[in-house]
Protein backbone atom coordinates (compact mmCIF):
# COMPACT_ATOMS: atom_id res chain seq x y z
CA UNK A 1 0.00 0.00 0.00
CA UNK A 2 3.06 2.45 0.96
CA UNK A 3 4.51 1.58 -2.15
CA UNK A 4 1.34 2.06 -4.36
CA UNK A 5 1.09 5.66 -2.61
CA UNK A 6 4.48 6.83 -3.06
CA UNK A 7 3.65 5.64 -7.34
CA UNK A 8 0.99 7.74 -6.97
CA UNK A 9 2.45 10.85 -5.43
CA UNK A 10 5.23 10.57 -8.25
CA UNK A 11 2.91 10.56 -10.62
CA UNK A 12 1.24 13.44 -9.88
CA UNK A 13 4.87 14.97 -9.63
CA UNK A 14 5.40 13.87 -13.10
CA UNK A 15 2.39 15.16 -14.34
CA UNK A 16 2.98 18.61 -12.74
CA UNK A 17 6.20 18.73 -14.66
CA UNK A 18 5.08 17.63 -17.74
CA UNK A 19 2.13 20.16 -17.72
CA UNK A 20 4.93 22.76 -16.73
CA UNK A 21 6.62 21.20 -20.38
CA UNK A 22 3.94 21.38 -22.24
CA UNK A 23 2.90 24.99 -21.63
CA UNK A 24 6.33 26.08 -22.92
CA UNK A 25 8.03 25.23 -19.83
CA UNK A 26 10.64 22.48 -19.06
CA UNK A 27 10.90 19.37 -16.90
CA UNK A 28 12.58 19.90 -13.26
CA UNK A 29 15.06 17.36 -12.88
CA UNK A 30 16.12 18.88 -9.81
CA UNK A 31 12.76 18.13 -8.61
CA UNK A 32 12.86 14.53 -9.72
CA UNK A 33 15.92 13.96 -7.71
CA UNK A 34 15.30 15.49 -4.67
CA UNK A 35 11.80 13.25 -4.70
CA UNK A 36 14.25 10.75 -5.19
CA UNK A 37 15.88 11.86 -1.96
CA UNK A 38 12.27 12.25 0.01
CA UNK A 39 11.52 8.67 -0.78
CA UNK A 40 15.27 7.87 0.66
CA UNK A 41 14.29 9.95 3.60
CA UNK A 42 11.02 7.96 4.44
CA UNK A 43 12.49 4.98 4.05
CA UNK A 44 15.22 5.97 6.63
CA UNK A 45 12.65 7.21 8.78
CA UNK A 46 9.95 5.04 8.67
CA UNK A 47 7.45 7.44 7.33
CA UNK A 48 4.69 7.51 5.42
CA UNK A 49 1.17 9.03 4.41
CA UNK A 50 -2.27 8.63 3.44
CA UNK A 51 -2.39 9.77 0.60
CA UNK A 52 -0.60 10.83 -2.57
CA UNK A 53 -1.65 14.57 -2.00
CA UNK A 54 -0.87 14.02 1.45
CA UNK A 55 2.61 13.17 0.71
CA UNK A 56 3.31 15.79 -1.96
CA UNK A 57 2.62 18.52 0.53
CA UNK A 58 5.19 16.99 2.97
CA UNK A 59 7.68 17.22 -0.07
CA UNK A 60 7.26 20.86 -0.68
CA UNK A 61 8.40 20.91 3.21
CA UNK A 62 10.91 18.71 2.99
CA UNK A 63 12.36 20.63 -0.47
CA UNK A 64 12.33 24.01 1.36
CA UNK A 65 13.79 22.41 4.75
CA UNK A 66 16.79 21.11 2.46
CA UNK A 67 17.21 24.35 0.02
CA UNK A 68 17.60 26.47 3.38
CA UNK A 69 20.32 23.02 4.91
CA UNK A 70 22.41 23.46 2.19
CA UNK A 71 22.36 27.48 1.65
CA UNK A 72 23.26 27.31 5.14
CA UNK A 73 26.15 24.74 4.97
CA UNK A 74 27.74 26.76 1.73
CA UNK A 75 27.97 29.89 4.24
CA UNK A 76 30.79 28.18 6.35
CA UNK A 77 29.28 28.93 9.57
CA UNK A 78 30.38 26.83 12.97
CA UNK A 79 27.73 24.05 12.59
CA UNK A 80 26.29 22.31 10.20
CA UNK A 81 22.91 21.03 9.18
CA UNK A 82 21.70 17.81 7.90
CA UNK A 83 18.57 15.63 6.83
CA UNK A 84 17.44 14.72 10.24
CA UNK A 85 14.32 12.63 11.12
CA UNK A 86 12.29 16.29 11.89
CA UNK A 87 13.40 17.85 8.60
CA UNK A 88 9.57 17.10 7.84
CA UNK A 89 7.53 17.58 11.10
CA UNK A 90 5.02 15.17 12.19
CA UNK A 91 2.16 17.54 11.77
CA UNK A 92 2.41 20.04 8.76
CA UNK A 93 1.04 22.55 11.12
CA UNK A 94 3.92 22.68 12.78
CA UNK A 95 6.28 22.92 9.61
CA UNK A 96 8.27 26.03 10.67
CA UNK A 97 8.46 25.75 14.03
CA UNK A 98 10.67 23.87 16.69
CA UNK A 99 9.86 19.86 17.18
CA UNK A 100 7.24 19.58 20.64
CA UNK A 101 8.93 23.35 22.40
CA UNK A 102 8.29 22.76 26.46
CA UNK A 103 7.83 26.26 29.17
CA UNK A 104 30.16 24.88 9.06
CA UNK A 105 33.30 25.98 9.18
CA UNK A 106 36.60 25.39 10.58
CA UNK A 107 35.90 22.75 13.70
CA UNK A 108 32.48 22.66 12.70
CA UNK A 109 32.59 18.84 12.24
CA UNK A 110 35.12 18.59 15.07
CA UNK A 111 33.93 16.05 17.62
CA UNK A 112 33.64 17.45 21.51
CA UNK A 113 36.63 16.98 22.92
CA UNK A 114 38.30 18.78 26.16
CA UNK A 115 34.83 18.21 28.17
CA UNK A 116 34.07 19.25 32.04
CA UNK A 117 34.65 16.07 34.16
CA UNK A 118 31.17 15.93 34.69
CA UNK A 119 30.73 14.63 30.92
CA UNK A 120 33.66 11.68 31.48
CA UNK A 121 32.62 8.58 29.63
CA UNK A 122 30.26 6.37 31.01
CA UNK A 123 28.23 9.48 33.36
CA UNK A 124 25.49 9.72 31.11
CA UNK A 125 22.85 7.02 29.84
CA UNK A 126 22.32 7.50 25.65
CA UNK A 127 20.00 10.53 24.44
CA UNK A 128 16.31 9.01 24.76
CA UNK A 129 13.89 10.11 22.39
CA UNK A 130 10.65 11.91 24.12
CA UNK A 131 9.02 11.14 20.89
CA UNK A 132 5.98 13.64 18.40
CA UNK A 133 3.47 13.53 20.53
CA UNK A 134 4.24 15.13 23.85
CA UNK A 135 5.91 17.97 25.28
CA UNK A 136 8.16 15.95 27.77
CA UNK A 137 11.26 17.10 27.42
CA UNK A 138 11.18 18.92 30.87
CA UNK A 139 11.31 15.17 32.53
CA UNK A 140 13.83 14.14 30.08
CA UNK A 141 16.30 17.09 30.79
CA UNK A 142 15.49 15.98 35.23
CA UNK A 143 15.85 12.42 34.52
CA UNK A 144 19.48 13.29 32.52
CA UNK A 145 20.46 15.30 35.25
CA UNK A 146 19.55 12.44 37.98
CA UNK A 147 21.19 9.84 36.25
CA UNK A 148 24.32 11.31 35.75
CA UNK A 149 24.58 12.32 39.32
CA UNK A 150 23.96 8.91 40.15
CA UNK A 151 26.82 7.63 38.30
CA UNK A 152 29.33 10.23 39.23
CA UNK A 153 28.03 9.62 42.92
CA UNK A 154 27.61 6.17 43.50
CA UNK A 155 29.36 4.72 40.28
CA UNK A 156 26.65 3.06 38.66
CA UNK A 157 24.45 3.99 35.44
CA UNK A 158 20.94 3.68 35.93
CA UNK A 159 18.49 4.07 33.29
CA UNK A 160 15.28 6.20 35.16
CA UNK A 161 12.13 6.57 33.98
CA UNK A 162 10.46 9.61 32.48
CA UNK A 163 7.27 8.31 32.49
CA UNK A 164 6.46 8.11 36.25
CA UNK A 165 7.84 12.42 35.75
CA UNK A 166 5.39 12.40 33.16
CA UNK A 167 2.10 11.07 34.93
CA UNK A 168 2.74 11.69 38.30
CA UNK A 169 4.73 15.07 38.32
CA UNK A 170 2.19 17.25 36.23
CA UNK A 171 0.28 19.59 37.35
CA UNK A 172 -3.18 18.25 38.02
CA UNK A 173 -5.43 18.48 34.79
CA UNK A 174 -2.69 18.72 32.59
CA UNK A 175 -1.93 16.28 29.83
CA UNK A 176 1.21 15.34 28.11
CA UNK A 177 1.26 18.50 25.59
CA UNK A 178 1.09 20.83 28.53
CA UNK A 179 4.76 21.24 29.44
CA UNK A 180 6.56 21.09 32.49
CA UNK A 181 9.15 22.74 35.03
CA UNK A 182 12.27 20.00 35.42
CA UNK A 183 13.68 21.78 38.42
CA UNK A 184 9.88 20.78 39.82
CA UNK A 185 10.38 17.73 38.47
CA UNK A 186 13.55 17.41 40.59
CA UNK A 187 11.68 18.53 43.55
CA UNK A 188 8.82 15.96 43.17
CA UNK A 189 11.60 12.97 42.90
CA UNK A 190 12.72 14.43 46.03
CA UNK A 191 9.66 14.35 47.71
CA UNK A 192 8.59 11.09 46.86
CA UNK A 193 11.27 9.14 47.19
CA UNK A 194 13.23 8.88 44.21
CA UNK A 195 12.64 7.08 40.73
CA UNK A 196 11.90 3.60 39.36
CA UNK A 197 13.56 2.49 36.63
CA UNK A 198 12.39 2.99 32.93
CA UNK A 199 12.83 -1.16 32.38
CA UNK A 200 10.20 -0.95 35.45
CA UNK A 201 8.02 1.67 34.26
CA UNK A 202 8.91 2.47 30.49
CA UNK A 203 8.07 5.75 28.40
CA UNK A 204 5.03 6.14 26.61
CA UNK A 205 5.65 8.43 23.45
CA UNK A 206 2.07 8.75 22.74
CA UNK A 207 0.11 9.92 25.71
CA UNK A 208 0.05 10.24 29.43
CA UNK A 209 -1.61 7.44 31.37
CA UNK A 210 -1.78 7.44 34.98
CA UNK A 211 0.14 7.27 38.01
CA UNK A 212 1.09 3.71 38.70
CA UNK A 213 1.27 3.04 42.23
CA UNK A 214 3.21 -0.99 42.46
CA UNK A 215 5.70 0.54 39.93
CA UNK A 216 6.27 3.76 42.23
CA UNK A 217 7.48 1.93 45.29
CA UNK A 218 10.56 0.26 43.56
CA UNK A 219 12.54 3.49 43.91
CA UNK A 220 15.87 2.82 42.77
CA UNK A 221 17.67 6.08 42.46
CA UNK A 222 16.67 8.75 45.44
CA UNK A 223 17.69 12.70 45.94
CA UNK A 224 17.66 14.88 48.36
CA UNK A 225 16.99 18.49 46.93
CA UNK A 226 16.79 20.25 43.47
CA UNK A 227 18.41 23.61 43.60
CA UNK A 228 19.27 26.53 41.37
CA UNK A 229 22.19 28.16 39.83
CA UNK A 230 22.32 31.58 40.01
CA UNK A 231 20.41 33.00 36.97
CA UNK A 232 22.38 35.14 33.97
CA UNK A 233 25.65 33.70 34.74
CA UNK A 234 27.67 31.48 32.76
CA UNK A 235 31.05 31.54 35.26
CA UNK A 236 28.10 29.85 37.83
CA UNK A 237 27.13 27.78 35.42
CA UNK A 238 30.42 26.32 34.23
CA UNK A 239 31.11 25.88 38.17
CA UNK A 240 28.42 23.96 38.40
CA UNK A 241 28.53 22.03 35.49
CA UNK A 242 31.96 20.90 36.42
CA UNK A 243 30.52 19.00 38.92
CA UNK A 244 27.59 17.34 37.71
CA UNK A 245 24.92 17.96 34.65
CA UNK A 246 22.80 20.40 35.10
CA UNK A 247 19.33 21.42 33.39
CA UNK A 248 18.82 23.87 31.91
CA UNK A 249 15.80 25.87 28.99
CA UNK A 250 16.87 27.40 25.74
CA UNK A 251 14.95 28.45 23.13
CA UNK A 252 15.50 26.46 19.85
CA UNK A 253 15.09 28.40 16.44
CA UNK A 254 13.50 26.10 13.39
CA UNK A 255 16.95 25.22 12.04
CA UNK A 256 17.31 23.28 15.60
CA UNK A 257 15.69 20.46 14.05
CA UNK A 258 17.82 19.98 11.30
CA UNK A 259 21.07 20.93 13.31
CA UNK A 260 24.48 17.94 11.80
CA UNK A 261 27.11 19.27 14.08
CA UNK A 262 29.51 21.89 15.12
CA UNK A 263 28.89 24.83 17.54
CA UNK A 264 25.43 26.63 17.22
CA UNK A 265 26.35 30.19 17.79
CA UNK A 266 23.07 32.05 15.88
CA UNK A 267 21.17 34.72 17.10
CA UNK A 268 18.47 33.27 19.23
CA UNK A 269 15.27 34.92 21.03
CA UNK A 270 16.42 35.84 23.98
CA UNK A 271 13.27 36.74 25.76
CA UNK A 272 11.94 33.12 25.66
CA UNK A 273 12.34 29.23 26.58
CA UNK A 274 10.86 27.05 24.80
CA UNK A 275 13.03 23.62 25.43
CA UNK A 276 14.17 21.52 28.20
CA UNK A 277 18.23 19.95 27.71
CA UNK A 278 21.00 19.10 30.15
CA UNK A 279 24.30 20.37 30.55
CA UNK A 280 26.62 17.33 30.72
CA UNK A 281 29.98 19.21 29.95
CA UNK A 282 31.73 22.36 28.06
CA UNK A 283 35.14 22.27 25.98
CA UNK A 284 36.93 24.37 22.78
CA UNK A 285 37.53 23.52 19.08
CA UNK A 286 41.20 24.13 17.82
CA UNK A 287 40.14 27.30 16.86
CA UNK A 288 39.69 28.33 20.71
CA UNK A 289 35.95 28.59 20.27
CA UNK A 290 34.03 27.77 23.69
CA UNK A 291 31.00 25.78 23.87
CA UNK A 292 28.93 23.64 26.43
CA UNK A 293 27.99 20.13 25.58
CA UNK A 294 24.21 19.45 26.08
CA UNK A 295 22.01 16.67 25.92
CA UNK A 296 18.84 16.71 24.13
CA UNK A 297 16.33 14.48 24.17
CA UNK A 298 15.28 13.75 20.30
CA UNK A 299 17.00 10.62 19.60
CA UNK A 300 20.47 9.28 18.26
CA UNK A 301 19.62 10.06 14.85
CA UNK A 302 20.18 13.94 15.70
CA UNK A 303 22.50 16.18 16.10
CA UNK A 304 25.92 14.62 17.51
CA UNK A 305 24.38 11.47 18.72
CA UNK A 306 21.79 13.02 20.31
CA UNK A 307 23.77 15.54 21.70
CA UNK A 308 24.68 19.20 20.79
CA UNK A 309 26.81 21.84 21.19
CA UNK A 310 26.38 25.86 21.87
CA UNK A 311 28.44 28.68 21.76
CA UNK A 312 29.94 29.40 26.14
CA UNK A 313 31.03 32.70 27.34
CA UNK A 314 29.33 35.25 25.12
CA UNK A 315 28.75 38.74 25.79
CA UNK A 316 24.95 38.61 26.86
CA UNK A 317 24.45 37.35 30.46
CA UNK A 318 21.47 34.97 29.74
CA UNK A 319 23.93 33.16 27.42
CA UNK A 320 23.39 31.65 23.81
CA UNK A 321 19.74 30.55 23.53
CA UNK A 322 18.84 32.01 27.04
CA UNK A 323 21.14 29.11 27.92
CA UNK A 324 21.79 30.38 31.53
CA UNK A 325 18.85 31.64 32.40
CA UNK A 326 17.01 29.38 34.90
CA UNK A 327 19.42 26.48 35.37
CA UNK A 328 19.03 23.51 38.38
CA UNK A 329 20.33 20.48 39.58
CA UNK A 330 19.75 17.72 41.67
CA UNK A 331 21.02 17.25 45.10
CA UNK A 332 22.17 13.81 46.79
Amino acid sequence: MAASRDHQALALLCAACLAGAASGGRVDVEDMLMMDRFRSWQAAYNRSYATAAERLRRFEVYRQNMELIEATNRLGLSYKLSETPFTVPTSPATSSSPRTPCRAGSGSSSSPRAPAPSARAGAAVTAQDQGDQCDTCWAFAAVAAIESLHKIKKGKLVSLSEQELVDCASEPGSNCSTGGNAKEAMKWVAKHGGLTTESNYPYNKEEEGSSKLDKMRNHVVKIRAAKSVRRNNEAKLQAAVARQPVAVGIYVKPEFQNYKSGVIDWPCNLEKVDHAVTVVGYGADHCGRKYWIVKNSWGEDWGEKGYFRLERRVKNKRGTCCIATDPSFPVM
